[in-house]
């Protein structure tokens, strides 16, 4: 390291200042010297998009092959094509994901991202082939398998891709679980598809999902969801009974987890079920443009409770030992 070097200049005024030790110069001129080295130039991975659109390119060029044969293949055909595909993805997601262990720095949290979404893309060609090979109940076969191939990439890469692959693949083992045990217009349906999202965001809570703003908005969306389900059967009571209790549910939940998507979760619920209510009573003698202005009421006055909410548990009130929502899971969750 030459003398000329600008880091080197900068240490060693702090060392003629006092504010750093001699023998503390090479050390701390190194370190530097490998973050520099570790960032890239333009701040754009280009490996990181090449390896993505490399992924999407083989994907894709596996599903044309398989969508222009799939009516001409044998079903132990299909699945070993499918399984194939299957296994090369989650090779190289292990592949990946093993170098990201001994790798550091940004090189590290690039290779987790690539292994976690060849991972998420390999639980749904593994959910293809489960409800390929089963002869009944193929979109249970299907959710089962995937979800249980993406919840063990996830456990080993914690990353929002993977949580997204397990939320999707939930929803498709629930609804084939409810589509072998309930009948089409019963009320489990709902029930099904509300206590998915409420195991969601207990997980998230718990602290077991990350990114956690990320899990309580994903199980929030999945509750609101069950809870509007009655409504395409004709049971709209219990309808916007159910959907105005998960929203205020989402608000009060705020009180404890500073995240957005709590009130945003909590703003659409109200916004949905009160005008939902009012045209049930009024057995549709109101008109449209009265149900307009009383869903934007009822936005404004949820948004004012949430403002409310908001500025109760403003930054800096947390309780004693509680770290700001969102601190706990960086570092062990990558983008």
């Amino acid at each position: 390291m030459s003398d000329a070097d600008p880091v080197r200049q900068a240490l060693s005024r702090l060392v003629d200042s006092g504010e750093l030790r001699a023998e503390q110069v090479e050390p701390v001129a190194r370190a530097v010297h490998e973050a520099l080295r570790e960032r890239p130039a333009g701040g754009v991975r280009w490996s990181e998009i090449v390896s993505y659109v490399g992924g999407g390119l083989v994907l894709a060029g596996a599903a044309t092959f398989v969508g222009l044969g799939w009516d001409r293949m044998s079903q132990p055909a299909r699945i070993a094509v499918l399984a194939v595909i299957t296994a090369l993805l989650l090779a190289a997601a292990a592949w990946l994901g093993r170098m990201a262990w001994t790798a550091t720095g940004r090189t590290a949290a690039v290779q987790r991202r690539v292994a976690a979404t060849l991972a998420a893309l390999g639980s749904a060609t593994a959910a293809l082939c489960a409800g390929v090979v089963a002869e009944h109940d193929e979109v249970l076969a299907g959710g089962a398998v995937g979800l249980a191939v993406a919840a063990a990439a996830y456990v080993a890469l914690p990353t929002a891709v993977g949580l997204l692959a397990c939320g999707a693949l939930a929803l498709v083992a629930v609804t084939g679980l409810l589509e072998a045990f309930a009948r089409p217009e019963s009320a489990a349906w709902g029930a099904g598809y509300v206590a998915l999202g409420a195991l969601v965001l207990a997980l998230a809570l718990a602290g077991r999902l990350v990114p956690r703003p990320l899990a309580l908005g994903m199980g929030a969306v999945i509750a609101l969801a069950g809870g509007q389900w009655p409504l395409l059967w004709d049971e709209q009571t219990w309808g916007y009974s159910v959907t105005a209790l998960i929203a205020l549910a989402c608000l009060a939940l705020y009180g404890r987890e500073r995240a957005w998507v709590l009130i945003v979760a909590g703003v659409t619920g109200l916004t949905l079920a009160v005008p939902e209510a009012v045209w049930h009573w009024t057995g549709g003698a109101v008109g449209g443009a009265v149900i307009l202005v009383l869903a934007g009421a009822v936005l404004l006055t949820a948004a004012g409770l949430g403002v409310l909410l908001h500025r109760r548990t403003a930054p800096g009130q947390e309780r004693p030992g509680q770290a700001a929502p969102g601190q706990d899971e960086q570092g062990r969750a990558e983008g």
